[in-house]
């Protein structure tokens, strides 16, 4: 890539591996969009739902890269929009000094908040978060998820699961047995020939901010290729969030800002060798670069911090289906480089460094890979693509039998 092997890999040749893939994706993505929505309906006020992530993003099959034929995810982020602070309620946020994109929220102004009637329900357990000076975000996030957890005992989740999926064995895990503060349901179905996937909501509870964080500011007006200025001002407009997320060594009333709003509205203006490009980036990642050491490792939010970056600074000559080997070479490259030094700038607030908390030797161990990738790149490129594009096709073909039957749950059946 980038000048080196590139005899060896053409882009043609690499379109033609992943193009198959990258549809499967879309289909199966739009497809689970189904299964959420008939899953979270009674939960969730539809208004109140965003759903985040890859799976509206595109790109959600590459994890499958990250292990050979056999257990698959797919995972669905979703955030549960539970209040709202307008322009007017700025006050209400305080940042956390030395802490970039991090906040409190005074508990003397909280109850001014706009709450969803769901929260409002279990007001009493909220404004006990009130009686300190700022409000715990831990204790609003367990009282989200305990509300948002699902419990299948009648069995109905699994039938209708069963019924999208076209599994041969459905099996809805416990909620006692689900980690992680943030999952809300969580279900393994077996395929014949050895398949496993897993599929799981991750519900993360959010408070709109109806304006655009002064911190920010820096990313409106910079000079760059894209995106272009009527879609900044969408984002400007739209505003963003905060979620309950504490920093590396903080305590349990901390807030963070999240763009997640923004991203996925970043991801859908992405032009067609733009999107294939970042699958194949994206699918390259998980195959070589997600390994664990010292407990951690890279999250993928690097792997798309990185794609932002490139859409931005590249002219749009670059963005050519002809030359979507050095487009690959260059998102890697860039990668490369920010495990060189250390130091990746969040998209939206780059005085923050996403690759702050990541250990040395694992930085080290991943830039080690990817040099091997970029000097004979097509050693590297999976050789069980074709299993999983198989695979892929035909979990799409049984999810699309079971759509019509999914609509017939939602105009009828209640969960």
């Amino acid at each position: 890539m980038a000048n080196v092997g590139c005899e060896s890999l053409s882009s043609k040749i690499l379109h033609i591996v992943f193009e198959r893939l990258q549809s499967a994706d879309n289909n199966i993505c739009h497809l689970f969009a189904e299964y959420v929505d008939v899953v979270m309906r009674k939960k969730v006020p539809q208004h109140a739902l965003l759903r985040v992530g890859s799976t509206v993003e595109g790109a959600a099959l590459a994890r499958w890269f990250k292990s050979e034929i056999g257990y698959k995810e797919v995972e669905q982020d979703t955030m549960y929009i539970f209040g709202k602070i307008a322009e007017t309620g700025q006050h209400i946020i305080e940042p956390v000094m030395s802490k970039p994109g991090f906040f409190r929220l005074k508990s003397t102004d909280f109850l001014a908040m706009t709450f969803e009637p769901l929260v409002l329900a279990k007001f009493e357990l909220v404004t006990q978060t009130c009686k300190l000076t700022y409000v715990s975000s831990l204790k609003v996030k367990q009282i989200v998820a305990d509300l948002l957890h699902f419990r299948d005992n009648s069995g109905h989740i699994k039938r209708i699961v069963g019924a999208l999926f076209g599994a041969s064995e459905v099996n809805v895990i416990p909620f006692e047995e689900i980690q992680g503060p943030s999952a809300m349901l969580s279900i393994s179905m077996s395929y014949p020939g050895g398949y496993l996937i897993n599929a799981c909501i991750d519900n993360v509870p959010a408070i709109k901010l109806d304006f655009w964080p002064e911190i920010a500011n820096g990313w409106r007006t910079r000079q760059r290729h894209w995106p272009t200025p009527d879609v900044i001002e969408t984002l400007v407009q739209d505003g963003c969030h905060i979620v309950p997320k504490t920093s590396v060594g903080g305590d349990g009333d901390e807030w963070r800002l999240s763009f997640s709003l923004a991203e996925k509205t970043l991801a859908q203006k992405r032009s067609p060798i733009q999107k294939e490009s970042y699958f194949i980036a994206k699918a390259l990642f998980y195959a070589h670069l997600k390994m664990e050491i010292e407990g951690q490792c890279l999250p993928s939010y690097v792997i798309k911090t990185i794609m932002m970056w490139a859409c931005e600074e590249q002219t749009d000559s670059f963005w050519e289906f002809n030359n979507l080997v050095d487009i690959v070479g260059v998102i890697l490259e860039k990668l490369e480089v920010c495990l060189e030094v250390g130091e990746l700038p969040h998209y939206f607030i780059p005085e923050i460094n996403i690759l702050e908390a990541m250990p040395g030797q694992l930085m080290n161990e991943c830039k080690v890979k990817l040099s091997a990738i970029k000097k004979e790149p097509h050693t590297y490129i999976p050789s069980h693509v074709p299993a999983i594009q198989e695979f892929a096709a035909t979990l799409g073909e049984k999810m699309e039998q079971g759509l019509q039957l999914v609509k017939l749950i939602k105009k009828f059946t209640k969960l």
